[in-house]
């Protein structure tokens, strides 16, 4: 039944998507492929990988895994097309430019492996993931001595399920919350929407939100990050109908409208919050969350519930496809697993120093518990930056997070209980729109929420 109602969307799109070529854009093969674009070479089974343009870093691992003569050979689809990439426009009903990967994944056993890249489109990828178009995962990692939940970060992969399957994986994750000076926003973590607009009732006259004092900044801080909160992809429905988004638009419109200009900081008046999306631990050192008295409280976004911290994936999510056979499905798990490995973790989650000092910037918290606790540990030892840096004529020493810092982030981490799969940009602009031409007095508030309860609902009803 899952499959046929893939077929049921992939129809509406044939008929939605008629202006979109029906020739063939992808590039089979285009990195270690067999001289015959596909099948088998050498004895070996191929696997295929869906791309929207390959990168360094997966060209990379493809030509590794090759090299290691498993008995399984991956070959990279790629169906990045340039005219596709120029129009850019995400505010079609249907978007066309994922349409050729959609029906290959639907209609034929061409494809075996995806990630989130491979898609223009993110929703398209949430959408197949509701449909069940990607094998459970959970039976690979119980399978598999070293990569498993044991040594991977459980409560990710947990938050990561659908209906209690696993169809999605993500290299890395990052966290993204608020956080504020807890002298003023309070130490409770995770706050309502009630409770923030209580704390601002105790604020300076002063005060700025996100660095300033306008309906656009409110915004930013209030509902741009809160969004998700208000969509259930599972039923299909929206709630921006509800009080708290009612409440969350009345509060952004006490402020002055910026008219979307940049405006000036006020650097000495007080900061009510700011938005943290936080990948790495060497940031958070000015947070001193390991101390007696942090300086600063990570709050999440307002909601209702007190929940509106998320996790989300940094790097790839890979899935694979539920009509690939059971030989070409444990020949992906072995690709996708050489990205979960300690060493290739700690690899792909830092970037080093060019100079060879061994300094690094990390980009992203490792899945690998080990590797993450690796750098972590460089970290706290002051290994990971110089012991100074200068600024405008003047040296400063380079501040570190301790380790008791880097425990109670990563404490704070495993409280949270929302994977944020992320939304497009399309979604994104029809709240926004509404929202600011409510701000410019442009319309009531009653028809920014009716306007946008609407919209939302249709933009979500097309896509799943």
């Amino acid at each position: 039944m899952k499959i046929r109602n893939i077929a049921i969307w992939s129809t509406c799109l044939c008929l939605l998507g008629s202006t979109a070529s029906c020739s063939s854009g992808k590039s089979v093969g285009s990195v270690s492929a067999s001289p015959d674009g596909g099948g088998e070479s050498a004895g070996e089974t191929v696997i295929h990988l869906a791309v929207n343009g390959a990168d360094s870093p997966l060209t990379k691992a493809v030509d590794s895994f090759n090299e290691m003569g498993t008995g399984w050979r991956v070959e990279i689809v790629d169906y990045y097309s340039p005219e596709s990439a120029e129009d850019g426009s995400p505010q079609t009903d249907i978007d066309v430019r994922d349409f050729e990967l959609v029906q290959d994944i639907i209609n034929t056993k061409d494809i075996d492996i995806v990630t989130s890249a491979s898609f223009h489109n993110r929703t398209t990828y949430i959408n197949l993931m509701n449909k069940e178009a990607f094998a459970d995962l959970n039976g690979f990692l119980e399978n598999d001595s070293e990569i498993n939940r044991t040594t991977l970060n459980s409560h990710v992969l947990d938050l990561n399920e659908r209906n209690g399957k696993l169809m999605s994986i993500p290299t890395q994750y990052g966290v993204e919350t608020m956080g504020g000076a807890a002298e003023y926003v309070g130490t409770k973590e995770n706050w309502t929407l009630d409770e923030m607009l209580a704390r601002w009732e105790e604020m300076p006259d002063n005060a700025t939100i996100f660095g300033g004092r306008t309906k656009e900044n409110a915004f930013y801080v209030t509902i741009a990050g809160s969004i998700e909160n208000y969509i259930d992809w599972t039923s299909g429905t929206v709630s921006f109908d509800s009080d708290d988004f009612r409440k969350a638009l009345e509060f952004c419109n006490m402020f002055e409208y910026g008219d979307q200009q940049k405006t000036d900081y006020d650097l000495s008046a007080p900061s009510f919050c700011y938005q943290c999306i936080i990948d790495a631990y060497m940031p958070t050192a000015q947070f001193e969350l390991g101390s007696s008295q942090p300086k600063t409280t990570l709050v999440g976004y307002p909601s209702s519930d007190g929940k509106g911290a998320s996790l989300s994936a940094y790097g790839y999510s890979f899935s694979i496809l539920a009509s690939s056979d059971e030989n070409k499905q444990e020949g992906a798990w072995q690709f996708i697993r050489s990205f979960f490995t300690e060493e290739a973790q700690e690899e792909n989650a830092v970037c080093c120093d060019e100079q060879g000092s061994g300094y690094f910037t990390q980009h992203g918290f490792c899945m690998n518990l080990k590797a993450n606790e690796s750098i972590k540990q460089r970290v706290a030892a002051k290994e990971s930056a110089p012991s100074s840096f200068e600024s405008k004529g003047e040296t400063y020493e380079t501040k570190f997070p301790t380790l008791a810092d880097c425990d109670a982030l990563d404490d704070y981490i495993s409280r949270v209980d929302r994977w944020n799969a992320g939304i497009d940009e399309s979604l994104y602009m029809i709240v926004r729109e509404e929202a600011f031409a409510y701000f410019a007095d442009e319309i009531t508030l009653d028809e920014c929420i009716d306007r946008i309860q609407n919209r939302t609902s249709i933009w979500v009803s097309e896509k799943i």
